[in-house]
């Protein structure tokens, strides 16, 4: 039988403290030595295998201090092979020791050694510090668990000893077990044979599926790390350590030195390292909790805020924790207009209140899809107006990917809305499987979705986008099988001497002409820059009339303006494009067999994805009735024939506009 490569290196006794040395082939690995006081121990247990020097790599799983002190030892020893950490521990351990240092995300979470052997790396944040990780060892199916599974002192008497160990361990030093069980989800597909916990013992083969069972049916409410409840069942909270949550979420969209900014000369003083932290306030309590948003919201406004909002619903619907009033006012105008209300008669308390969910509901419905919950593409647009012109690193970029489920309208009619509704919901659901956190996710004005990466490379934005198609292939949540067609743009495309409203603008209409002109191409297809040989479209027309040379006119003035028209001559035909096509302005004559134009609007009024699409119609006779007619259908524009050219362009050009001035 072939002698183990994983060598349990025993630290203390009181803890049941252990770091793991792996002797691969002309490769040795050294996972969490400990601290300085462990460091005599160590050294001992080490050398009954291999020196300090011929340690090639030590994989630090979590920054606090009782795993790395001990590091000093060991190169005083000789130790010179490479540190793998997270990004959050760079700057610390590079401003302590001179050595080699890879991040788990630059190793895009891998290390592959010369013999193929493999050790795959698994975030496991709040298990139990911010930011750390666990490590699988392939060759050997063996998981190094951290802290997650380890164990309080005990004896080693039977399965039920051993759960009810690592069940008080949890609860003693974990948020909660819903973190717990959102980790195990992770490890089902895994096919671990050993777990070697941070403390205490392994845990075998035939003892983990029980262990995983039974540890994340055990309820416990919070620790008292952010939420303890007392023996008078009184719920306290830790608002430092949750806005210290909310800084480490604003670190992933935005840089560390400008969260510093928003908050120097305020009562919250924020330190940057060994992590983004609070070091020091005069707040505590709720006031900690609201003048820490609230400070946020009168440096950066709404953006910053909507970044924090689902951890900050996360709280309070997990744990009861109250949200930040800021989320409750919305903005400062209502916030005025309500306490005004309030403090004019204590009878008009009730209709304050009402006034007060009408704002929310209404501020909601034209920020928020009402069909998937995500921020709309105007909420975008005003994202992008401040994201774009921020300082990116080398190497990266901002990308903006546009995609479609390919035959949404055919499942619609087959299915019906509802089914249609549930559609797009999953979409959103597998993407967020899919995406990081600092990926976000918007619904377009059509029936597509915009995900948008502040920072990657192109590499990485591939993978992430081979890796979406797989799954929505796989995915089983749909009423049927679907493909998506998707289109991705980056910044280095965008004209740099436009101002940034226009670059916005230029990057959402390339992104759906892109889109329209993949779908052309078939079903499931992708085009990017490399891949599009077309030009850059300004937008699609929709042309409705059934005179030729009229329509010949049409396609030689806008393609001449860089807009690629699609003809029809009747309201079925047109009816047709406009479910399996992109199109972003509607241009019809009123007299038209069989049904005329306000028909045709009348139709799109009662479709969601396109009653918003703008429509001009045209007309030999422009009178009273016709403009009444139209204005009760919600038509942009009347205009009369013969039509002048320039002014139909003109018109057409600043409804295009009109999508990015907010």
């Amino acid at each position: 039988m072939e002698q183990s490569r994983v060598h349990p290196l025993f630290l203390e006794e009181e803890v049941m403290r252990y770091a793991y040395l792996i002797t691969e082939d002309a490769c040795n690995i050294l996972i969490d030595p400990g601290a300085f006081f462990h460091a005599e121990r160590l050294i001992k247990a080490l050398q009954a295998f291999v020196n300090p020097n011929q340690i090639d790599c030590i994989i630090l799983q979590s920054n606090d201090i009782l795993n790395i002190t001990a590091m000093e030892k060991l190169i005083a020893m000789g130790f010179q092979g490479t540190l793998i950490v997270n990004e959050t521990t760079i700057p610390y351990m590079q401003s302590l020791y001179q050595v080699q240092i890879k991040t788990i995300e630059e190793l895009d979470y891998v290390l592959r050694l010369e013999n193929n052997a493999t050790f795959h790396f698994l975030t496991m944040p709040f298990l139990p510090f911010p930011d750390c990780y666990a490590t699988f060892y392939h060759k050997e199916k063996t998981f190094f668990s951290n802290h997650f599974l380890s164990q309080a002192p005990h004896e080693q008497k039977g399965i039920k000893n051993l759960i009810a160990s690592i069940n008080a361990f949890h609860e003693l030093i974990l948020p909660s077990v819903d973190f717990i069980r959102s980790f195990s989800k992770k490890l089902i597909k895994i096919p671990i044979e050993t777990v070697y916990p941070r403390l205490g013992y392994p845990i075998v083969k035939d003892e983990i599926e029980t262990v995983l069972r039974e540890v994340v049916l055990f309820d416990f409410y919070n620790t008292k790390q952010m939420i303890q409840q007392n023996s008078n069942k009184k719920t306290t909270y830790n608002f430092e350590a949750i806005c210290n949550h909310m800084l480490r979420r604003l670190a992933t969209a935005y840089h560390r030195h400008d969260i510093v900014d928003v908050f120097s000369g305020s009562a919250i003083e924020i330190g940057l390292y060994p992590q983004l932290e609070i070091s020091q306030t005069s707040l505590y309590g709720l006031w900690l909790w609201n003048g820490f948003f609230d400070i946020i919201y009168q440096k950066k406004g709404a953006t910053w805020l909507a970044h924090l909002e689902p951890i900050v619903n996360r709280y309070y619907k997990s744990y009861k924790v109250p949200k930040p009033e800021i989320y409750k006012v919305k903005t400062v105008e209502q916030s005025l207009a309500i306490q005004t209300l309030q403090q004019d008669k204590v009878s008009l308390e009730g209709k304050v209140l009402d006034l007060s969910n009408k704002i929310t509901e209404t501020t909601d419905k034209l920020l928020r899809c009402p069909i998937t919950g995500l921020y709309n593409q105007r909420f975008m647009m005003q994202h992008l107006l401040n994201n774009l012109p921020m300082t990116l690193e080398k190497n990266q970029s901002r990308y903006l990917i546009a995609l479609q489920i390919d035959d949404f309208m055919r499942i619609n009619k087959l299915h019906g809305a509802s089914v249609g509704d549930d559609t797009l919901r999953h979409l959103v659901y597998v993407i967020n499987q899919v995406k990081k956190e600092d990926t976000i996710l918007f619904k377009q004005n059509g029936p597509g979705l915009f995900i948008y990466k502040h920072q990657t490379d192109k590499k990485q934005i591939l993978e992430f986008i081979k890796k979406l198609r797989n799954e929505i292939k796989n995915a089983t949540v749909f009423v049927e099988a679907i493909t998506i067609s998707m289109s991705l743009v980056s910044k280095e495309e965008l004209n740099s001497k436009y101002p940034v409203p226009d670059q916005v603008n230029q990057m959402i209409e390339m992104a759906q002409s892109r889109l329209e002109r993949a779908k052309q191409k078939g079903k499931d297809q992708f085009l990017d820059k490399d891949s599009d040989e077309e030009q850059f479209i300004e937008g699609f027309i929709l042309l409705v009339d059934e005179d030729e040379t009229y329509q010949n006119l049409m396609v030689t003035i806008f393609k001449r303006m860089n807009y690629q028209v699609i003809v029809a001559a009747d309201v079925y035909q047109a009816f047709e494009l406009l479910e399996n096509n992109h199109v972003d302005i509607v241009i019809s004559e009123i007299n038209l067999s069989k049904l005329d134009g306000f028909q045709l609007k009348q139709r799109m009024n009662a479709v969601s994805t396109l009653k918003d699409i703008p429509f001009i119609i045209t007309s030999h006779f422009k009178n009273l009735d016709v403009i009444t007619r139209c204005n009760l259908l919600n038509i942009d524009l009347v205009l009369k024939k013969p039509i002048v050219p320039e002014e139909l362009l003109g018109h057409v050009k600043r409804i295009q506009d009109r999508r990015v001035k907010l």
